[in-house]
Parts: C-alpha cells; sequence; structure tokens
C-alpha cells in the first residue's frame, strides 16, 4: 500500500504525517505499506489538493486541507488491505 501526505512542511502537515506513522505502526503495516511525504507543489496540483495537508492513498486523494486522525487512519488503512 502506498501513503502519500502530500504538504509544504507546515504543523499540520507534519502532523498528518506523524499519525500515519503512528497508525501504520499501530496496525503492524511497517512492512507493507509504503509511506511518503511529498512537497512538489506541481504533484499536488496534479491531484487536485490546492489546500494542505493532502493524503493520497494507492492514488486515490482520501483528504484535502484537513489533519486526518491516528483513529481514522487506522480504520481507513485496515478497511484497504
Amino acid at each position: 500500500m502506498k501513503i502519500q501526505v502530500l504538504g509544504t512542511g507546515c504543523k499540520s502537515c507534519d502532523t498528518l504525517y506523524a499519525n500515519a506513522v503512528t497508525a501504520i505502526r499501530k496496525i503492524g503495516m511497517e512492512q507493507t505499506a509504503q509511506l511518503e511525504k511529498i512537497n512538489d507543489i506541481d504533484y499536488f496540483t496534479r491531484m487536485g489538493v490546492f489546500t494542505t495537508p493532502g493524503l493520497v492513498v494507492d492514488g486515490e486523494l482520501i483528504s484535502t486541507g484537513r489533519v486526518v486522525s491516528e483513529e481514522a487512519l487506522i480504520e481507513m488503512l485496515t478497511s484497504r488491505k
């Protein structure tokens, strides 16, 4: 599973990334999930993210402009396993 956090390094972007790291650990996906932090603004716009942070899972835009909680990430990722 490929998880991308799109952001320019703001506090919200860093928090979303940290939440993703924790969620991946809590559900034991360290070996199967590929987590990336992307700060390429051109990529943001191609993905439809105009307000950061953005969350993309396996090429699908999941969230934009808000920090997804650890609990919501756990639920989302386990439903996609």
